[in-house]
């Protein structure tokens, strides 16, 4: 008959390794609290509970000083001091551990590995097994018939934890007994601990040595017998050998009592759990919920600290149900929603929305693209409890004809004076928009929202932190699967599918009023919202739905001449290398840099990877092509197959078959600078400085009868710093309307402006720049190809000739300490916790804060050019569309005919979208194509 088994979880030593291993990822809740080392522990512990489903567990911490400091005391020493951080989140950790109810065992003058190898004896005496969780592989001593050790392996092994027994621990130490480990490390020491051991003895001679004699003893014992070059060692270091053996051996009799009746895995209080997790913001898209062990018994009495928060109670008035209320519980987990598939029902339908304050909807389709998606059903949503699901394209179930749903929705989603709410509207509308239906009358986005104040944007992690939820909502994956059995939406039955997607709208209705009164609270934050975000999601929609073309002959001619120009860079490197082999393998590239050719990787201060052989950057190939001309084909050969491959090659694949044009899509949240990012394809990355890159955008052409406009910010970036920073030198500059680079260089130099070289011009533009990057004396001095002085001496002018960038920098960098963010000038945050850390963190935040208010007040007023533009156009009747938003360029689609007026169109009010100290500047360009523009 099977023993029972027992869990016994080093706390402080998984809470550590979670630390650490997780540092780097700065995971955040929305409040600026540092939760990576919780999430880490978290992710161990309940994963370790799912795989190994034991009957008990109970958690041993340290409590401080003990017995072996007393007796050595340099035990430990060296460690390097706690980071800060560790603190806060192993206060959360302990609070973790009281939600599951599960028992903490400590004792003063004792470590955790005393703690939990008294307890595992005590548990081997009860009848039950034991698996010690930890990160530390000092317990491995511990390990006997009864108790195995689990290592966990946080930095992405294979699994979450190595499992050893008897026979691993013998593999893992050439043999030896778990019995000899504290032996081991009584010759061996141990430097993490700071236990001497043996000087002159190493792990593998101490192997050997055990091996032999048996134990530290009979060695001891028995040195004459022991390899001459030990013998002297050991001697002299025979007492020092025995102090460092009991310091690295586990006490078996600490005082401690285990009671196995309080370990009784699954005995808490779930929804104390669930509003730790919420806290937290974990839980719906870590999994992390799904691996929480079944409630068994709920505890009878309380194990949570007062002052940790729970979940509210009673209900939340919200304004847009008029006087009903809500509460977050009640649509929690939505196990009904009203299905309409009948004409009453559907007139029903019509009636009630048309009464309603407003509507939140929400569209279930069988593609993530949503031009040229099949829409199955929508799902809207009035007030709690008065939800429903029209269902128009499930492959099985009785449903309405979708024209007859169209002709009755959409005069309503129309009607631009009834509000609605959605989240990540623009998809939803682009959805609706393909069976003919268009959504105006957009009063909240609750992803946009979600984003603007810094939280976590998917819905489903919205509405279980911010609603407080008892349990997380069900996923679209629960639904539909996963990889390779995942099915379309359109399979999912419709009794199924209708509470899924009437629990969205309904979430999204919640979510609408708790959002919104969090905005309240920033007025500019707010005013950014509804004057641009909001707005800009009709914007970006109509983008993406008009789309653009593509020269398909062109580009099947250009793919050949990519090929053909591949081929020979092929043979050219081949021919340098001295034969063929894979130039996309980067085994093989080493093979060929570093040993047919004999170049030194150290002389380019390049270090070995963990897997072996040397990383082969472009930055790594531009630096070997000064000497080495196949470092030059290569790079040339990588940019022109990646081109080749992600647009010549994969453009005509995503030609929409019934526009006939491409479709991009934007995202307005993407990027932490508050810019537009766009994928599928992503048209901002198409270089435009290369020939080959400006080769793909001629691809790119206007439709018959009509020609590109493009309005391009000139140097918005800089004119933002002048705004900013009141430098009176750079306000000068751009109100004289010189060029800023050679007037910069004149200052900076030292120069008359007229006698400003090219090279000066370059000098200064990249000085400009890169201060305004935060980059360093070091990065500048790589960047120009100069010595670090001498970039130094570059920076510290530029500081004087102008003295407000210096005091934007510092005024910046001292905010952002400060309030933890800084901001744009129209209020958007961007969190920078960093700011407060130590060494590279530090210093990468404070390039990114520098930057961060600058690119993002340049996003802003490129968004409100974006929304005055589009406005415009509608307003004057013109036929000309936006098609493409480019960093700081606008692309118009515009009939012949009104291209004089498009042009002027987009000059005045990109001009005058706001009014900094210094003009903004626009220039203008028309063609054919995307290439072949020509100045206005």
């Amino acid at each position: 008959m099977a023993r029972p088994l027992l869990i016994l979880v080093d706390g402080h030593a998984l809470a550590y390794r979670a630390f650490f291993a997780l540092r780097e990822s700065g995971l955040r809740s929305s409040r600026g609290e540092p939760t990576y080392a919780v999430f880490g522990f978290a992710q161990i512990l309940l994963t370790a509970l799912a795989e190994y489903r034991p009957d008990y567990v109970a958690v041993a911490f340290d409590v401080g000083r003990t017995f072996r400091d007393d007796l050595y005391a340099e035990y430990k020493a060296g460690r390097a001091e706690t980071p800060e951080e560790f603190y806060p989140q192993f206060e959360r950790i302990k609070q973790l551990v009281q939600a599951l109810s599960i028992p903490i065992y400590t004792a003063e003058g004792f470590e955790a590995d005393d703690v939990i190898g008294s307890l595992a004896r005590q548990a081997t005496e009860q009848g039950v097994d034991t698996i010690i969780l930890t990160g530390d592989t000092d317990t491995l001593q511990l390990v006997n018939e009864h108790v195995r050790v689990a290592l966990a392996n946080p930095y992405g092994g294979k699994t979450s934890t190595t499992l050893y027994d008897v026979e691993q621990v013998r593999k893992r130490y050439d043999g030896l007994e778990p019995a000899q480990l504290a032996d081991l490390r009584g010759l061996k020491g141990d430097s993490s601990d700071n236990i001497p051991g043996v000087r002159g003895i190493g792990e593998k001679g101490a192997i050997t040595l055990l091996k032999q004699f048996g134990s530290l003893d009979k060695l001891l014992d028995n040195i004459e017998a022991a390899p001459k070059r030990y013998q002297h060692l050991l001697r002299e270091q025979a007492d020092q050998a025995r102090s460092s053996r009991h310091l690295a051996t586990i006490v078996t009799d600490a005082p401690v009592q285990l009671d196995l009746a309080k370990c009784r895995l699954g005995v808490y209080d779930r929804a104390a759990v669930m509003a730790l997790l919420q806290e937290l913001e974990f839980g719906v898209s870590s999994n992390l919920i799904k691996k929480l062990p079944s409630v068994v018994q709920a505890a009878t009495v309380a194990t949570l600290p007062a002052d940790l928060p729970t979940a509210p109670q009673g209900s939340v008035q919200l304004a847009l149900f008029a006087n009903e209320s809500a509460s977050p519980t009640m649509v929690s987990s939505v196990t009904s929603a009203q299905i309409v598939r009948d004409p009453q029902a559907l007139a029903e339908l019509v009636q009630r929305l048309r009464a309603a304050p407003g509507f939140a909807f929400d569209t279930e389709c069988t593609s993530l693209q949503a031009v040229g998606s099949h829409l199955v059903g929508i799902a809207l949503a009035i007030a709690p409890n008065d939800a429903y699901y029209v269902p128009v394209g499930h492959e099985e179930g009785e449903q309405l004809p979708l024209a007859d749903v169209v002709a009755a929705l959409g005069p309503l989603f129309a009607d631009p004076n009834i509000p609605k709410f959605a989240h990540n509207a623009k998809f939803d509308a682009e959805v609706l928009a393909g069976v003919g239906i268009q959504v105006a009358g957009l009063a909240f986005d609750t992803m946009i929202a979600a984003a603007m104040l810094g939280k976590r944007q998917g819905l489903k992690d919205l509405a279980f932190y911010e609603l407080k939820l008892p349990e997380p909502p069900t996923t679209i994956e629960d639904l539909i699967g996963r990889g390779s059995k995942q099915i379309s939406f359109a399979a999912v039955p419709i009794e199924q599918a209708a509470p899924y997607a009437a629990a969205d709208a309904l979430h999204t209705l919640l979510l609408t009023e708790t959002l919104r009164g969090q905005l309240t609270t920033d007025t500019a934050l707010r005013d950014l919202y509804y004057r641009v975000e909001l707005p800009l999601i009709d914007v970006l929609t109509d983008m993406e739905l008009t789309g653009i073309l593509l020269d398909h002959e062109y580009l099947r001619e250009l793919g050949k001449r990519f090929a053909q120009r591949i081929a020979e860079l092929t043979e050219q490197i081949y021919a340098k290398a001295g034969g063929p082999f894979n130039i996309n393998s980067g085994q093989q590239l080493n093979e060929v840099l570093f040993e047919r050719l004999g170049i030194n990787p150290r002389d380019y201060g390049l270090s070995k990877l963990k897997s072996g052989g040397y990383s082969i950057t472009a930055e790594v190939l531009e630096e070997l092509s000064q000497l080495y001309p196949i470092a030059a084909d290569i790079l040339a050969y990588r940019q022109l197959t990646k081109l080749k491959s992600t647009y010549i090659d994969a453009l005509p694949q995503l030609v929409n078959p019934r526009t006939g044009r491409i479709h991009t899509s934007y995202n307005q949240i993407g990027a932490a600078t508050g810019r537009l990012s766009s994928n599928n394809p992503n048209l901002q990355n198409i270089p435009v400085r290369t020939e080959e890159g400006r080769e793909i955008r001629r691809a790119f052409v206007a439709a018959p009868g009509h020609r590109f406009v493009a309005a391009d910010y000139s140097q918005i970036e800089l004119r933002v710093l002048a705004h900013i920073s009141g430098d009176e030198n750079l306000i000068a500059a751009f109100q004289q309307g010189l060029d800023i680079h050679a007037a910069t260089a004149s200052r900076l130099f030292g120069v008359a402006p007229d006698q400003v070289d090219k090279n000066q011009r370059r000098v200064a533009k990249t000085v400009v720049f890169g201060v305004i990057y935060g980059i360093s004396a070091f990065g500048l001095a790589q960047r120009l190809g100069i010595e670090r002085d001498l970039a130094r001496q570059l920076i510290d002018n530029l500081f004087e000739q102008f003295p407000g960038i210096r005091r934007y920098i510092d005024q910046t960098l001292a905010f952002g300490r400060q309030h933890g963010y800084v901001q744009t000038l129209f209020g958007r945050r961007r969190v920078m916790e960093d700011l407060r850390a130590s060494g590279a963190r530090r210093a990468a935040a404070e390039r990114e804060a520098i930057n961060a208010p600058i690119q993002g007040t340049a996003a802003d007023i490129m968004k409100m050019a974006m929304v005055y533009v589009h406005r415009a156009l509608r307003e004057r009747g013109l036929r000309t569309r936006l098609l493409l938003q480019v960093h700081d360029e606008l692309i118009a689609e515009a009939p012949e005919e009104e291209v004089p007026a498009a042009a002027h169109l987009l000059r005045e009010v990109m001009s005058n979208t706001y009014q900094l100290v210094v003009p903004l500047g626009v220039n203008l360009e028309t063609g054919p194509n995307w290439e072949e523009m020509a100045a206005v």
